[in-house]
Formats: C-alpha cells, sequence, structure tokens
C-alpha cells in the first residue's frame, strides 16, 4: 500500500455516490478527512480481526471482501467495485474490530476515512446518516440472497448468479458480447460460488465448450447472456 499526498482529493472524493449530495464548498470542508491510498494486485486492505479498519471508498479497481470459515474455507462474500465502499463503522464506546478481510483483486485507488471522523462526518450532515442506512440495507439483502443461493441453488446456478452480478457492475458491451475485464480466476469463482475450484472449472469447461462464454487471461467473455437468465430464473 502506497499513501499519495499531492492528489486532488475533491475531484475524487466528487465521483463518491455516497457523497454526492454535497456541495462544493461542503467538499472542500471535508476534504480534511480523506487520505488517498494505491494498492497493488493482491495487497490486503485490513485483516480479518483488525482493530477500527475504518471506511474505504474505492474510486478505482476491484477489492474482495474474504471470510475464512471455521473449517478452513474461504468464501469471498462481495466484490466490492469503482463507487462502492466497504470497511467496519461502529459507534464512540464500543470495541471494533473487522469480521472479514479485504484484498485487491486488481491494483486499486482508494479514499479512506477513519470511524472517529466517518462519524464526525455524519453529525456534520445528518442526511448522509439516511442514506449510509439505505446503502447498508441494500447491502444486508444482498448478502442474504447470496447466502440463499448458497443454500438452495445447484451449483450452475450460483456460478450463473455471480457472472450476471459481475456483468451489472463491471460488465462493458463489446460487439456480439459482454466482456468482464477482470483477472477473476476459477479458484475466485468457487469461493464466491461455495464450490470447490475442481466443479468451477468443470462447469465453466462446459459452458465453454457450448459457446455461452470464454475465458482468456484476465478477462471473461459471455455470449449468451440469456442463458445465464434462464438457469437463475
Amino acid at each position: 500500500m502506497k499513501e499519495i499526498r499531492n492528489i486532488d482529493k475533491l475531484e475524487l472524493i466528487k465521483t463518491i455516490p455516497l457523497l454526492s449530495g454535497l456541495k462544493e464548498d461542503d467538499i472542500k470542508s471535508i476534504e480534511r478527512f480523506f487520505v488517498y491510498k494505491e494498492y497493488k494486485k493482491g495487497e490486503y486492505v485490513f485483516y480479518e480481526g483488525d482493530k477500527e479498519p475504518g471506511i474505504h471508498f474505492v474510486i478505482d479497481g476491484i477489492v474482495k471482501l474474504i471470510k475464512e470459515t471455521s473449517d478452513g474455507k474461504t468464501v469471498i462474500l462481495r466484490l466490492v467495485t469503482k463507487g462502492e465502499s466497504f470497511g467496519w463503522l461502529v459507534m464512540k464506546d464500543s470495541t471494533p474490530t473487522s469480521t472479514y478481510s479485504a484484498q485487491t483483486l486488481v491494483d486499486s485507488k482508494i479514499l479512506y476515512i477513519s470511524n472517529q471522523d466517518f462519524l464526525k462526518l455524519l453529525l456534520m450532515y445528518p442526511a448522509l446518516a439516511v442514506k449510509i442506512t439505505c446503502d447498508s440495507t441494500k447491502k444486508t439483502l444482498e448478502a442474504y440472497d447470496r447466502l440463499k443461493s448458497l443454500a438452495v441453488e445447484k451449483v450452475e446456478g450460483r456460478i450463473a448468479t455471480l457472472l450476471l452480478e459481475l456483468v451489472e457492475k463491471i460488465g462493458k458491451k463489446e460487439s456480439d458480447r459482454i466482456v468482464i475485464n477482470a483477472p477473476i480466476t476459477r479458484q475466485d469463482i468457487a469461493e464466491m460460488a461455495g464450490t470447490t475450484v475442481e466443479t468451477a472449472i468443470r462447469v465453466i469447461s462446459k459452458w465453454k465448450k457450448e459457446g455461452i462464454l470464454d475465458t482468456e487471461r484476465g478477462k471473461i467473455e459471455i455470449f449468451d447472456l440469456d442463458y445465464l437468465k434462464e438457469i437463475v430464473s
């Protein structure tokens, strides 16, 4: 991780959807709260159990949120992409520790604000608390849907759900296909879909043979989006 000081934080803060309602003068007054950091691919932003990891906003890149299970398996809870936030917000009188780890999937640029400063921000602009509540509720529902998917869906449905989520977040239309430009490995897919690497390889290989998708180094190309939607439905 590298902290960079000579950067225009004002312009970066303007790109954060959660803070989109603030005026220019407001942004100037809160700029001091934020720290700009750059991470190389594979670096950890924080580890499970770290005290007060604070709030992080992804300016560019992808971060995966990881949970280690009691039997030693790794589960990817969520991929955080540009414009989204992650971290752990707690009240002043509690003892904060993170319940998951955060690791970059690609080189990433992040704005960080400590718990203490973020609480100051909420006191300065109470309307932000409402936006955060809505955002947190949305993430909770997404987490519930993921857990439900892991519990009841067959593995092909879980992988299809994952790919559709990636399409929505970072997919780009190119000619007759949708391209997910991210170095997502079979291991990543297995951890996000709650299956083994061998099973993930089998499913992806089957879909490649059927012309549903293709995988090259650093990207996934999807040719038949309706097929994946049909599996999920």
